[in-house]
């Protein structure tokens, strides 16, 4: 059996991980600030709408466990953080500052850098 991913439960990681570094310290906006949403699709595992409304979204096709999800939706927290910061770079899904944030999150948090 896999883990159901539900709308709370997208809530639930969002809230855990703004209380831990270091994205206690980025300001980033209450769960009651963004939408949340859960897809079928195999085409990707979670995305980052900068809206408006703010919204991530994971699909529940592709994620299963808790692991996965927790690590996803910091991943998809980088990408909300570059946009309320301004610093995302055009036609790059992924640039030089989201990869020096992703690996100083996966130091803190124990995750791959290569799968996060």
């Amino acid at each position: 059996m896999t883990l159901p991913i539900t709308p709370n439960l997208l809530v639930a990681a969002y809230e855990f991980l703004r209380a831990t570094p270091p994205f206690a310290a980025w300001r980033l906006p209450s769960a009651d600030d963004v939408e949340f949403r859960v897809s079928c699709t195999s085409r990707w595992m979670g995305r980052f709408d900068g809206g408006p409304p703010l919204r991530i979204s994971v699909s529940a096709a592709l994620v299963g466990h808790t692991n996965t999800l927790v690590s996803l939706m910091a991943h998809e927290l980088v990408h909300l953080k570059q946009h309320l910061h301004r610093t995302v770079t055009s036609n790059t899904a992924h640039n030089a500052e989201f990869n020096a944030l992703a690996a100083r999150i996966c130091r803190i948090h124990g995750w791959d850098p290569k799968e996060f």
